[in-house]
């Protein structure tokens, strides 16, 4: 097997990991607020959660890496370029920035929610979808709107799921 092949492997793995324990945490954390706090259960999967979470993106982020140095050191210095490339990689560094904040309790746990499952989705989709044409603004544009609209989304289930008296209470 390869290098190539092995970062692939390492890379898709990290992913997996990341968009669905992104996915879960969410799940989790609304299931765990239904009765207005979270148990010690319920502390222990979300923790739990959110370790694979860091798991998949430290995997993600070495990989991302490893790729760089592959194609920097095997001539292939024109993919370096690629806009879809350098989007990744600026969704990659809000992840991880947002990964911080979070863990800091320096940014609202809505805001991060928002930031983490848009951020995972969006790295997947960006390595998956192959013939990309739009530029480097393009995808960085659909993605702060995919992040409004997730807010949006995110906070619609949460009332739908919680009900309005279940938010307000856990508010005060």
């Amino acid at each position: 097997m390869d290098i190539y092949t092995i970062l692939i492997l390492i890379h898709l793995l990290g992913t997996v990991l990341g968009v669905g324990a992104a996915t879960f945490a969410e799940f989790f954390y609304l299931k765990a607020l239904k009765d207005g706090e979270i148990s010690p259960d319920e502390g222990a999967l979300l923790k739990t959660t959110y370790s694979v979470l860091r798991v998949g993106l430290v995997l993600g982020v070495l990989s991302g890496f490893g790729f760089l140095l592959l194609y920097r050191f095997t001539g292939q210095e024109e993919r370096l370029l690629d806009p879809k490339l350098w989007a990744k990689m600026t969704v990659i560094v809000i992840l991880v920035i947002n990964a911080l904040l979070l863990q800091l309790h320096k940014i609202p746990f809505w805001l991060g929610a928002s930031l983490s499952i848009t951020s995972w989705y969006t790295a997947m989709i960006l390595g998956s979808w192959r013939g990309i044409t739009y530029s480097y603004i393009e995808i960085m544009m659909g993605y702060f709107v995919a992040v409004a609209i997730m807010v949006v989304v995110l906070e619609w289930i949460k009332k739908l799921y919680l009900g309005k008296e279940l938010i307000n209470s856990l508010k005060k």
